[in-house]
């Protein structure tokens, strides 16, 4: 056997390919972006956009008049996030100081997914607060589903659940409100 001490030399096409491919599969990665990301921060702030005139768009103090405004009327998620962002009510006050962040980046006429990324990496949260999912109720198959959502479902359409205690009894409740006829 021969053994040579120059060092081994490959040719440079294979190592291309593999950065190439590298460089490719992280560049697919990047683009999968969840739509529902940041859904409720992108919601709330182009709710607020919208409603700003030319003329609020002057002024950052104009724009949080705009932005209390919306907030005062907001309800749930909506509410949450308004919390979050800075502007709060007398009940529940306020949890983060970039208001004046946001009105200053919505007078230079930045869209909300844009803001919202930006915000994203300042405080995680912004993004965390997703929408319930809703519910089809001719396509959904209630015994599928668990007694706590059963009862969310009854929550959400004011269906009394005085004295209900088995799966079957919510149900037939949730059936009868939505007038679905059990299939024989």
């Amino acid at each position: 056997m021969r053994f040579s001490l120059e060092p081994h030399v490959t040719s440079p096409r294979p190592v291309m390919r593999l950065f190439l491919l590298v460089a490719l599969a992280v560049a697919t990665l990047a683009k999968k972006v969840d739509d529902s990301d940041c859904e409720v921060c992108k919601s709330v702030i182009s709710s607020i956009d919208s409603m700003l005139t030319a003329a609020d768009r002057k002024s950052p103090d104009a724009v949080e008049k705009v932005m209390q405004k919306y907030c005062n009327a907001a309800k749930l998620q909506d509410k949450k996030m308004c919390y979050y962002m800075g502007v709060g009510d007398a009940e529940s006050g306020t949890a983060g100081g970039v208001k004046r962040e946001i009105s200053s980046s919505l007078t230079r006429g930045i869209n909300a997914k844009r803001l919202c990324t930006r915000l994203k990496s300042k405080d995680a949260q912004m993004c965390e607060l997703k929408y319930e999912k809703k519910i089809d109720p001719h396509t959904t198959n209630f015994a599928k589903l668990r007694v706590k959502e059963l009862r969310k479902i009854c929550d959400n359409e004011g269906i009394d659940t005085t004295g209900l205690v088995e799966k079957d009894e919510y149900i037939k409740k949730i059936k009868t409100h939505f007038n679905i006829k059990d299939e024989v």
